[in-house]
C-alpha cells in the first residue's frame, strides 16, 4: 500500500462526520506512527463489529448477518450458502471513527505550522499565515465551503490578508465563487507529499501561494495597448487613463491605489471604473479569474497591479 496513513485520511474525511476507517483498511498501518494517531484522537477506535453485511442479492431477508467466534478467527456466517461465509481477522472487526480537529492539527504541523489551528467558520480551520503573511484556512469536506456567509466569514478571519484554502475538489460553482473572491484555491492532496516513513506526509509552504501569472507588463501609451501573459489589448480613451492611475501607483512606494485615486480620472465611483477595466480584458480574451488576478482589490484599500515594478515596461 503506497499512500500514506495521513493521505488516506485526508481522502476519506470527505465524507464528514460519518468518515470511518474500517480495520482491513487501517491494518497495513498498524504500529508505533498508527497508535500516535490514536493518542491526538486523530482516529478514536469505536466499538468491535457484531455484524457484518449480507451477501449481494441474498434472499435470507437479514438485515445483516452476525459475525461468531470461529476457532482464531471470525466468521460471519450466511444462513442459505455456506460458500457465502466470510473468514474475518481480529483486525478486520475493528474500525475507527476520525476527528476532524485533530486531522486539521496534523495537517497543519505538515505544512510547518507550530499553532494549533483556529476553527474560523464550521469545519474550516485557519491552520497559520505563510512567511510572506498569506492565511491559510482547510476544508475537509466540499459542503464547508458552500455556505452563504463563508467568504465574509474566511475574510474576517484572515484580517486583511491575502487568503489560501486547502480543500477537496469543489463543485465547479463553488470554485468559481472563491475564485472570484480573491481566493488561491489549492486540492490538499495535490500538496501533500508521503513522508520517508510511510506514516506522515509534509507540505511545501511555497507551494501555498499562486504561482505569478506573468513575467513582464508592457504598455504602449500611444495606442493605449496592454501586454500582458502573452496577449493584449487595447484599452478605451476613456478607460485608459484608469488603467494609468495603477500604473502610477505600481511604480510608487505605496502600490495600492484609493478609490478616490481612481475616481480622479472621472467622476465616475471606483469600483465601477474597475469592472469596466477588467470587462476589458475579459472582452480581450482573458478570464474573469486572471483580470481579477492582474487588477487586484485589496480589502479596505483600494486596488493594485499585482506585476512588480521591475516587470513593466512602458514605452511612449
Amino acid at each position: 500500500m503506497t499512500e500514506t496513513i495521513l493521505r488516506l485520511l485526508t481522502r476519506l474525511s470527505e465524507a464528514g462526520d460519518d468518515a470511518i476507517l474500517p480495520g482491513e483498511l487501517a491494518a497495513p498501518f498498524f504500529g508505533p506512527g498508527f497508535d500516535r494517531l490514536l493518542a491526538k484522537r486523530v482516529l478514536v477506535e469505536q466499538a468491535p463489529l457484531s455484524d457484518w453485511d449480507v451477501c449481494d442479492a441474498c434472499e435470507c431477508g437479514l438485515p445483516c448477518r452476525p459475525i461468531r467466534k470461529a476457532g482464531d478467527g471470525y466468521r460471519a456466517e450466511c444462513p442459505l450458502n455456506r460458500r457465502h461465509d466470510v473468514d474475518l481477522t481480529e483486525d478486520d472487526l475493528r474500525e475507527f471513527r476520525m476527528g476532524a480537529a485533530a486531522l486539521a492539527s496534523v495537517i497543519g504541523a505538515a505544512a510547518g505550522f507550530s499553532a494549533t489551528p483556529k476553527l474560523a467558520a464550521e469545519k474550516v480551520w485557519r491552520l497559520g499565515d505563510t512567511p510572506s503573511g498569506r492565511a491559510v484556512f482547510l476544508a475537509l469536506e466540499p459542503v464547508a465551503l458552500t455556505g452563504d456567509g463563508i467568504i465574509a466569514s474566511l475574510r474576517q478571519a484572515a484580517q486583511g490578508s491575502d487568503i489560501t484554502i486547502l480543500a477537496p475538489a469543489l463543485p465547479a460553482e463553488t470554485a468559481r465563487r472563491h475564485q472570484d473572491a480573491g481566493f488561491h484555491l489549492i486540492e490538499t492532496l495535490e500538496v501533500l507529499t508521503p513522508a520517508t516513513n510511510g506514516l506522515g506526509g509534509t507540505i511545501d509552504v511555497a507551494a501555498l501561494a499562486p504561482v505569478p501569472l506573468a513575467p513582464v507588463l508592457r504598455v504602449r501609451r500611444a495606442t493605449a495597448e496592454v501586454q500582458w501573459d502573452g496577449r493584449s489589448v487595447i484599452l478605451s480613451r476613456q478607460i485608459f487613463p484608469v488603467f494609468e492611475r495603477l500604473l502610477e501607483k505600481a511604480q510608487s512606494r505605496d502600490q495600492v491605489a484609493s478609490g478616490s485615486h481612481v475616481e480622479a480620472t472621472t467622476a465616475r465611483e471606483a469600483k465601477d471604473l474597475i469592472r469596466e477595466l477588467r470587462d476589458a480584458f475579459k472582452a480581450a480574451g482573458f478570464t474573469d479569474t486572471e483580470s481579477k488576478a492582474l487588477i487586484e482589490t485589496v480589502r479596505g484599500r483600494g486596488y493594485r497591479l499585482s506585476v512588480p515594478a521591475t516587470e513593466i515596461v512602458i514605452e511612449g
